[in-house]
């Protein structure tokens, strides 16, 4: 595991540019800032839009260009995009199964200072209650590059859950090719599995090897891909542990670990769920590492709380 730091959004802009190269069809429409495209809107002046402060308004003209033939991508911060264009996403994308991209930036604990209205917790609960849309949370530059290809290889739409500007810890040296509805092992283990997403995994790794100083050995699965859910190997993995953690910089409600408890609840009668993640509330501002901290999400927060769970079932 290499502790390289690199953005997911500038993983994302780097395959966006390189795959519109070959592909004339791609239009990008920005809320307000352009910049989460980076060199994009420079490059191809005449497939960039900019609609301002108007995300509504930007959804409904992203189903006109779907509906022409266009690929749009829309992008905002994933609360506003998740809550204040639920209704345009649900009707005029999601009910026609429009061919629109929608990355939702600044998630989990990385808008930081800009308090509770853009610390983005509930998200993935809001767009997974809607139908047809794919969910990918992934976990470092590497990962996004990879799932940003494998998302405009997919015919439909999907919502891209990037991080803020700021620089993340690597966890895959390279992937080379990325696959919807499939997890990765990136430590097998006996004792329990711990199945993440997003930024939580590289936390959720090193959580694994606090936890062997404690002779528990944990499976870590990145499940960046929340819907569809690698549901085989998430029965598989029931049948080898006995306990299942979900984390996630999310609240737990609505998120992977609800994802995963639903599936588990219709199949499985001999494995524990332990659900991390924020616990029903608000976020609230402070740099990152502060509010993984707070709301014990960073690795001795995960390892204590797997430790603790074990001590007492």
């Amino acid at each position: 595991m290499a502790d390289k730091r690199r953005s997911t959004r500038e993983a994302f802009i780097e395959a966006l540019i390189e795959i519109s190269k070959k592909n004339e069809n791609i239009v990008t429409i920005a809320a307000d800032s352009q910049s989460r495209y980076g060199e994009f809107p420079n490059l191809y002046k005449n497939r960039s839009l900019n609609v301002g402060i108007a995300e509504q308004s930007m959804i409904g003209i992203a189903a006109g260009l779907a509906l022409s033939g266009k690929i749009p991508v829309v992008t905002a911060y994933a609360n506003f995009l998740a809550f204040r264009a639920a209704e345009q996403i649900r009707v005029d994308i999601a009910g026609q199964n429009l061919n629109v991209k929608i990355v939702g930036t600044d998630a989990g604990f990385s808008s930081e200072w800009l308090g509770y209205t853009h610390v983005a917790l509930e998200d993935v609960a809001a767009i997974r209650s809607i139908p047809n849309i794919v969910i990918i949370d992934p976990a470092d530059y590497e990962e996004t590059f990879a799932a940003t290809k494998a998302m405009f290889d997919y015919n439909g739409p999907v919502y891209l859950r990037l991080r803020g500007k700021g620089k993340e810890p690597q966890v895959y040296e390279k992937m080379e090719s990325y696959k919807i509805g499939k997890g990765n092992i990136l430590r097998e283990g006996s004792t329990v599995a711990i199945i993440c997403s997003g930024g939580a995994v590289y936390d959720s790794l090193s959580a694994a090897n606090i936890l062997k100083g404690e002779n528990i050995e944990a499976t870590v699965i990145d499940m960046a891909s929340i819907r569809p859910l690698d549901k085989e190997l998430i029965l598989d993995l029931a049948l080898k542990v006995n306990l299942i953690v979900t984390v996630e910089d999310h609240n737990v409600i609505g998120g992977l670990g609800s994802a995963v408890a639903e599936l588990i609840s219709e199949n499985c009668n001999n494995v524990k769920l332990l659900r991390l993640g924020v616990k029903d509330r608000f976020g609230t501002a402070g740099t990152e590492e502060l509010l993984k901290k707070n709301f014990m999400l960073d690795d001795v927060g995960i390892a204590y709380n797997i430790s603790e769970f074990l001590k007492n079932k």
